[in-house]
């Protein structure tokens, strides 16, 4: 029953994406299957949309309720491994002040938190504010590599935020996420465009746009995403993995390193647009720029979920779910089936012009693409999507391919004006 819901609200919002009813029903049917901080991102996007509608506010402080005690719980297993370094760690535990504490950043042997992680995992907006004006360290990673200012980011309690005053500018970068704390609040939306972007489109009725995140929305039934968004089953990751050597090989690799720097300075919007490829495509996403061999320029962004969370028939039956890692060393995928980037709208070739590869960047693994030869201006975009989308999908499908044609010169003329 609470599938069916899903899926009947996952259509509405599909369907109507400028309708704020549509976000209440699937941010409750998220809520209903667990899916908190997803259905915290639904409920803000309706806000926007409805600032004053009171069952969606009320769902909201259902669904931070939800996250703010999934943290309360995460910070209590501390205390079950371990006795605590000193007695005020109960006290911030339990909301109250620590007297005695004169800075300095005592922790838990193992997970390496500190009272500052304390105070902000279990909602003290108050002892935060004590501890930050003491002297305590707002960027000293825990073992899984989140400061206090990342988890406020992650919990998302606006007075747990302010009360690191003229600390929360600080932004220091994860040495295990490859994240700051604001790019935490980038990959938790979801169906909020933040930060904005505008998509140039070319449709299949003709018309040459560009279009804002509600109108790509309208137009093609999913919200546009260039960052990863992070499901609850992420966030447990988050906080119960330590990196091995392989995934601190992938975080420390220099040419991921410089990939990753591309991918966050890149306006790739304005070099490509999704136009309209013919009947045996779809849409496609065409190059607006050259390229070289090598240079990046795409990514494949959604919803990273545990890939046993995603229906198999949705898999074998679409296009939008990517494998990132082989599924034995790291069981997540992307899907982007309501949330997608360009990369998501990139079609198959036999004979590939992109390069696929897998970095870890704000705060989650993804895929960027490189250009594997040079691209030339209206040439359009492909890669092999064998390994990478569900092996039944790719079994149909890719024999329906056809070799890709690069886009038509009115066309192009017209996309490179806007």
């Amino acid at each position: 029953m609470r599938e069916q819901c899903y899926d009947d609200a996952l259509q509405c919002i599909k369907l109507r994406p400028d309708w704020p009813k549509a976000y209440y029903r699937y941010a409750l049917a998220l809520l209903k299957l667990g899916k908190v901080t997803e259905s915290r991102g639904v409920c803000n996007a309706g806000l926007a949309l409805e600032p004053g509608n009171k069952d969606m506010a009320a769902l909201k402080r259902q669904t931070a309720d939800k996250v703010i005690a999934h943290f309360i719980n995460a910070s209590k297993i501390d205390f079950k491994m371990e006795d605590p370094p000193s007695d005020d760690f109960k006290l911030v535990a339990s909301g109250k002040l620590a007297p005695g504490y004169m800075g300095g950043d005592a922790m838990f042997p193992t997970s390496f938190r500190s009272l500052l992680h304390l105070a902000v995992m279990n909602n003290h907006p108050k002892v935060v504010k004590d501890l930050v004006q003491k002297g305590a360290d707002t960027d000293n990673e825990d073992r899984m590599g989140l400061s206090p200012l990342h988890f406020a980011e992650l919990i998302q309690n606006d007075a747990v935020v302010s009360a690191f005053g003229d600390a929360i500018r600080n932004q220091p970068l994860s040495t295990s996420h490859m994240a700051t704390p604001a790019e935490i609040r980038e990959a938790t939306q979801f169906a909020t465009m933040e930060p904005k972007h505008t998509i140039k489109v070319a449709t299949k009725e003709g018309k040459v746009a560009l279009m804002s995140g509600m109108e790509f929305a309208v137009c093609f039934g999913c919200f546009y995403k260039r960052t990863q968004q992070l499901s609850i089953d992420w966030y447990q990751c988050m906080l119960s993995s330590v990196l091995d050597d392989e995934g601190l090989g992938v975080v420390s690799d220099p040419h991921k390193l410089a990939l990753s720097k591309s991918f966050r300075e890149t306006e790739e919007e304005s070099n490509l647009a999704i136009a309209w490829a013919g009947d045996d495509y779809g849409y496609g996403v065409f190059a607006l720029a050259d390229y070289k061999e090598g240079d990046y320029v795409t990514c494949y962004s959604g919803v990273i979920r545990d890939n046993t969370a995603i229906k198999a028939a949705d898999q074998a039956r679409s296009g939008f779910h990517m494998t990132i890692m082989p599924l034995d060393k790291m069981p997540f995928k992307t899907d982007a089936s309501l949330y997608r980037s360009l990369g998501a709208f990139v079609n198959h070739s036999d004979t590939p012009n992109l390069e696929p590869h897998h970095v870890v960047v704000k705060a989650s693994p993804m895929v960027l693409f490189t250009a594997k030869t040079d691209i030339k201006k209206g040439d359009q975009l492909s890669f092999d999507y064998r390994g990478r989308l569900h092996d039944l999908y790719c079994e149909k499908n890719i024999p329906e391919f056809k070799p890709v044609q690069p886009l038509g010169a009115s066309q192009l003329e017209a996309l490179a004006k806007l």
